[in-house]
């Protein structure tokens, strides 16, 4: 028994399978997490080690290095990425992209393992290993406390805050930004110590021996057991004071405590960062999100946490919000929904045209069983609702119609003929669910291996031919289960429309068919001859690797020279905000968000004196802003283009879809630091020449002023000290040595000692201390030590354990991408390469990072070319007639490029991503069509007229299905509810090609059948 027999013989079955679908899909649909984007996998793990207070090189000597070495022959491993900056290294693993989820917590388990065989330098602190993916670059909300009041309970509240919102489920990471470590330090006065002949490394000893808590077991009393513990942990930096440093040396007889000593006292460090919000004192809380968990869901839930704690603020402190998520998500899927809702009702309208009313509600009812299936299966198989998704269902909205389409005009014809309702149901169905299976197939053949693209962008869109393979699969089950009862048992008479136009223009089209028919070669050698010019003009498209939604907030990123201190870049600052301040609530600017010390992006955040982050909101689109974000960002660059003191200064768009690397971008790798950097000189100066590049630079960035203290060592061992014993002295002098914790509520706090110094400290203050000798002397430093000033490198970047320099510029226009590439590597080539043989050069960027993508979707291409071969071949047992249909493949990459020269859409990955997925669209109607030219062939009607006869008869299928397809994709391309810089240009990619493959299918095919098959016979 057939399943269309099945279906009409069990009605009563079929609609409550219907209702049940339907509110299966709907319940899926509303538990579905909503995105933005896909999320994506990268396979990466983040190692990161802080060690405070040490200089980029050593950090790299002693801890990069090493970490590197022990992870070098792990499995599955592609590249080890590190950066290694002023007191932290951070190690990056990236797995091959071909593991998977339970092989990839494996292979972090491994890691975590290896880590543990490390042997890192004494100072180092709590590492992190964690899993990084595309939720990393962008938190989903940033909540800001400001206000003019205590710092201290500023901070609290921030701290309180942050403790609540850990508890929301699906929340990641929340990053405290303007807040700086608490401690109680305690600072020795010089004097003091040398009129009691008390050395720093006395009193860190004695805090560290009285300062404790010693556990002593238990023991069993009287049919009790009791914990031992002797106590001696102090609570709070009075009672650390009055520890006893000496018995009997202090004033007057009595015991030297260490308040005698110097000032004891709980504080905020000096150095960390700084933020502000529209000018006043802030703390940023940075949100950011687990993988599979919805952002929507969790920012609801940080508004709801943060509305309770308002209720408890003190007078003085506000609470805003920055950096919404929430608004460009509902906004991206608002526009797919409206066009997508719009496409819904134009394709439901054709339908109503050529099929009548009850045809076209029996067809339409197909679309949302198919959505409710494909719900279903999103939601058991982890996915989100985001964009990619929502695309994909725009894109087979017109597809998963075709199968019903061409079942209810096959059944309908049927009918029409003599047979009776269920029994043309049965038939009609049965008749074409061969070409419909094959259709699908090759659809599916052509969509699917772009699944396993390789690549940021193959898995940012990943998604999308899941998607549709999903949807396609359920169309097929709808068209061959649902479908068949629902025509036999609806109610009506489902007449057809009356199309008379449409009737004389299947005349038309028959004479016009004829006419080319008997001209076929002359009519295929004139096709070829435009296919081949359009390919001609490809060259003239201009590329641009992934052009994504542009959120309405931008960054000024600020550097000052290596070695400016918080409060020399917070005065440059102040001048930013001078002149953007004012603008606030303008229509345009909402906030402005200010962190001073702090830098984030797509790399990661990144901590420094001299480096700075505005955080411009821009008012949304949809209330009331007018123009572009790159007009607003512009103008104020021009109006901020006179302040003085920044090194650097680059506005950039945030972050959104895949991470690509900027238009020009080249590595350079060798281990010779100065090397690196002379050759990146060069490169920064040619590039300079080019009036289409901004933001040149490269990303070695010089570090602070470095006093390198040079140990005598002659001179050392005549009083005793050792290497390390300078170094210690030197550390505790300035940066102070943690000597224990004390617990202060819901925290310990370090307890860090060091030396009182003044604000002015000199480098010849510094050679005027007096280090203590082991025997209780106080010697000048300089008699022991030389201080010599350098600078050094604030961050040390390696690839597979090479150091790694990159230079990179952004560009107004794409164009000459290739020319600028060819001029740097000519320069390479012919003048650097000789004069640095230890530097190697690698060219990237968006020229580069395209033509991989163009190769590794040709790859896909290929494949998907074979199998819709292999699966045509299987169905017609031919050679020959598989490559006639496949014919209509070039046509419809005609209809692609004459799309992008009219619209000046750029040749982007996700343009060529959409021309492979229309190769398996284009040949849909050609194997219906070549279906029933066998067929006629097969009663024994000639060539000719059994190839007019067949395209007469399927041209009303051809159309509709074309047309619904065309509908459902036309809202997005055109961007009638609101225009998408992602999906207009693959919707318009698809809409174009198939356009001209249907008139490959139409006219093309029934002469390219006729050349083929009919040597001799005549017209």
């Amino acid at each position: 028994m057939s399943v269309a027999k099945l279906s009409v013989s069990n009605p009563v079955l079929v609609n409550i399978l219907t209702v049940l679908v339907l509110v299966l899909g709907f319940f899926s649909f509303q538990r579905l997490p909503q995105e933005q984007f896909a999320e994506v996998p990268f396979y990466f793990v983040n190692i990161t080690v802080p060690y405070p207070g040490v200089a980029a090189e050593d950090v790299e000597r002693s801890v990069t290095i090493p970490i590197e070495d022990e992870m070098a022959n792990l499995d599955r491993v592609d590249t080890i990425r590190s950066q290694t900056q002023e007191g932290l290294s951070r190690v990056t693993l990236e797995f091959d992209q071909g593991v998977s989820r339970r092989e990839f917590e494996r292979l972090f388990q491994q890691v975590q393992n290896r880590f543990t065989r490390v042997t890192l330098p004494a100072g180092v602190q709590q590492e992190t290993i964690e899993e990084f993916s595309s939720n990393d670059f962008v938190p989903v909300i940033e909540v800001v406390l400001a206000g003019e009041t205590d710092y201290r309970e500023l901070v609290e509240r921030a701290e309180t805050l942050r403790d609540r919102l850990r508890g929301i489920r699906g929340v990641s990471e929340i990053e405290l930004v303007g807040v700086r470590d608490r401690e109680v330090s305690v600072a020795l006065e010089r004097e003091r110590l040398e009129a009691y002949e008390v050395g720093l490394r006395e009193v860190v000893r004695t805090l560290q021996a009285s300062n404790i808590t010693v556990p002593g077991g238990s023991f069993t009393a009287q049919e009790r057991e009791y914990l031992l513990r002797t106590v001696g942990q102090a609570r709070d930096a009075a009672e650390l004071g009055d520890t006893i440093v000496r018995a009997g040396d202090g004033i007057g007889g009595r015991a030297l405590v260490l308040s005698d000593l110097g000032t004891v006292e709980e504080r905020y460090r000096a150095e960390g960062t700084q933020a502000r919000f529209d000018g006043r004192q802030s703390v940023s809380l940075r949100v950011t999100k687990l993988p599979r968990a919805g952002s929507i869901e969790i920012i609801e839930a940080v508004r709801a946490q943060v509305t309770r704690l308002e209720r408890e603020l003190p007078p003085g402190i506000t609470i805003s919000y920055f950096n919404d998520q929430s608004i460009p998500i509902r906004n991206s899927l608002d526009v797919l929904v409206s066009n997508a809702a719009l496409g819904l009702v134009l394709v439901v309208l054709i339908l109503f045209v050529f099929l009548g009313l009850r045809n076209a509600l029996m067809t339409a009812l197909g679309i949302p069983l198919t959505f409710a299936i494909t719900f279903v299966v999103l939601e058991a198989s982890g996915q989100t609702l985001n964009s990619n998704t929502l695309f994909a269902l725009v894109l087979v909205l017109g597809l998963i119609v075709d199968h019903a389409i061409v079942t209810v005009e096959n059944s309908f014809r049927l009918q029409q003929d003599g047979l009776q309702r269920r029994e043309a149901a049965v038939r009609g169905a049965d008749q074409v669910i061969v070409p419909v299976l094959a259709a699908t197939a090759t659809t599916i053949a052509a969509f699917l291996p772009l699944a396993f693209l390789p690549g940021v962008i193959g898995r940012f869109l990943r998604v999308v031919p899941i998607t549709v393979s999903i949807a396609l699969a359920a169309s097929v089950l709808e068209a061959s289960l649902f479908l068949p009862s629902h025509f036999a048992d609806w109610p009506g008479k489902g007449r057809r429309s009356r199309l008379g136009l449409f009737a004389r223009f299947e005349d038309g089209f028959e004479r016009a068919l004829r006419a080319l028919y008997r001209r076929k070669w002359r009519t295929l050698l004139v096709m070829s001859a435009i296919m081949v010019m359009v390919f001609g003009l490809a060259g003239r498209i201009p590329p641009n690797l992934f052009d994504a939604e542009d959120f309405s907030l931008f960054y000024i990123e600020i550097e000052m020279p290596p070695g400016a201190s918080l409060e020399s870049t917070a005065r440059v600052v102040d001048q930013y905000e001078e002149r953007i301040l004012p603008r606030v609530g303008d229509g345009e600017i909402n906030a402005v968000s200010t962190a001073i010390g702090f830098g984030g992006g797509g790399s990661g955040s990144r901590r420094r004196s001299n480096i700075a982050q505005l955080s411009i909101d821009l008012t949304e689109v949809d209330d009331g802003r007018e123009r572009p974000i790159s007009a607003i960002m512009d103008e104020i660059e021009r109006e901020t283009a006179d302040i003085r003191g920044a090194e650097i200064v680059e506005f950039r768009k945030q972050p959104t879809g895949p991470p690509t690397d900027p238009p020009v971008s080249f590595r350079l790798f060798g281990e010779d630091l100065d090397e690196l950097q002379q050759v990146a000189e060069a490169f920064r100066i040619r590039l300079s020449e080019y009036p289409e590049l901004y933001n040149i630079g490269d990303n070695l960035d010089r570090g602070t002023p470095e006093l390198r203290v040079s140990v005598d060592r002659a001179g050392a061992a005549r009083f005793g000290l050792t290497v390390q014993d300078v170094g210690e002295f030197v550390r505790g002098a300035f940066d102070g040595v943690v000597a224990g914790t004390v617990f202060a509520p819901n925290r310990e706090l370090d307890v860090r000692v060091h030396y009182a110094q003044p604000d002015d400290i000199t480098v010849e203050r510094v050679l005027q201390l007096r280090i203590p000798t082991p025997d209780g002397r106080l010697v000048p430093f300089s008699s022991v030590a030389t201080a010599d000033l350098t600078e050094g490198i604030a961050t040390i970047r390696r690839i597979d354990g090479t150091r790694e320099v990159t230079v990179e510029a952004e560009a107004f226009s794409t164009e000459n991408l290739g020319e600028i590439n060819r001029a740097v590597s000519g320069l390479w080539n012919d003048e650097l390469a000789a004069r640095y043989p230890g530097v190697r050069l690698a060219v990237g960027g968006q020229f580069a990072e395209l033509l991989n993508v163009l190769f590794d979707i040709l790859r896909v291409f290929v494949v998907g070319i074979l199998l819709i071969y292999a699966i045509l071949g299987t169905q017609f047992r031919s050679y020959s007639q598989p490559l006639l249909i496949l014919f209509s493949v070039p046509f419809a990459f005609v209809g692609v490029i004459v799309f992008l020269l009219i619209s000046g859409t750029p040749l982007s990955s996700t343009v060529i991503y959409a021309g492979v997925a229309l190769a398996g669209i284009a040949v849909n109607d050609s194997i219906v069509l070549l279906s029933f030219i066998n067929e006629r062939r097969a009663q024994g009607l000639p060539i000719t007229e059994a190839v007019i006869g067949a395209a007469r008869v399927r041209l009303r299928a051809i159309v509709l299905t074309t047309l619904t397809t065309i509908a459902g994709l036309l809202p997005t391309a055109l961007g009638l509810f609101g225009w998408s810089v992602v999906w207009g240009p693959m919707a318009g990619t698809i809409v174009f090609g198939l356009l001209f493959s249907t008139l490959t299918t139409l006219l093309i095919m029934p002469c390219l059948y006729g050349a083929f098959y009919q040597r001799q016979e005549a017209v």
